[in-house]
């Protein structure tokens, strides 16, 4: 599944500029990069079990990573937190101990009951079932999401024909102070261990990437890229095609050297 949707990211990176849609009059969807910049720690959240929190609870301490997604996304969100947290599993740092990861809901609509849902698929993930502590999942009111993705330089907007948000696909590794450290952008992340020591030691590490997955319903009826995904499946038929002819071919002319020799 991963596989396939990072060929067909690549496929369509090159129309990048495409996830501008500020010239059809619809709002702009993309990533300022805010480096050094200080997220607006006293906003208030509400996390998985229904107690109010704020972002300054989790800040002090320790680094953190921050994961900006939503629970009823049908795209990219669940690839972004599922690679999050086979990162988060596979490194030796230990989340809680050596840094806190935080999810963000971006829909103001979601309950603490459906965060403590997609929660707890999470911390399976990373292998601390029931530890709510251990990856918090906020939700709170559409002018606080905001704050926060204005902080970080998060453009994303709701899409009524599609109902699903757009925005971009990356995670956010914060200072323990709370301030922007780096960006990690994209649906992998083998440099997250590296960017949490750098943000633990306070460094600011501007992106110098400008590639961008977007997790957007692309739709089929604008024919923005309707042509190139049947170009990639007409490529791929074809290959598969191209394959069997040779491998049957191949058994052919075999079987008849066979029965010559015989």
């Amino acid at each position: 599944m991963t596989a396939a949707i990072l060929t067909l990211a690549a496929l369509l990176g090159s129309d990048a500029p495409d996830l501008d849609r500020a010239s059809s009059g619809q709002p702009a969807i993309g990533l300022d990069e805010h480096v050094g910049a200080p997220l607006p720690l006293a906003t208030p959240f509400v996390d998985s079990s229904g107690a109010a929190v704020t972002l300054a609870q989790y800040a002090g301490t320790k680094p953190i990573v921050l994961v900006l997604a939503y629970a009823r996304c049908a795209m990219l969100c669940s690839v972004v937190l599922h690679a999050t947290g086979d990162a988060l599993a596979a490194g030796p740092l230990v989340p809680g101990r050596d840094y806190t990861p935080i999810v963000v809901s971006l829909d103001p609509r979601e309950t603490p009951d459906e965060a403590a849902r997609r929660q707890a698929t999470l911390l399976e993930r990373i292998g601390r079932p029931g530890d709510r502590a251990a990856w918090p999942y906020l939700v709170g009111t559409d002018a606080n999401i905001h704050a926060v993705a204005d902080a970080l330089g998060f453009h994303y907007a709701w899409d009524p024909r599609t109902e699903q948000y757009a925005h971009p696909a990356a995670i956010f590794v914060l200072t323990p102070a709370g301030r922007v450290a780096e960006y990690l952008r994209g649906v992998q992340f083998p440099a997250l261990d590296a960017a949490i020591t750098r943000a633990g030691r306070g460094e600011l590490t501007p992106s110098a990437a400008r590639d961008l997955v977007a997790c957007f319903h692309f739709d089929p009826a604008l024919r923005r890229h309707g042509a190139r995904i049947q170009l990639f499946f007409r490529l791929g038929a074809g290959a598969v095609f191209l394959g069997l002819a040779s491998t049957v071919i191949g058994l052919l002319v075999w079987e008849r050297r066979r029965r010559r020799r015989g």
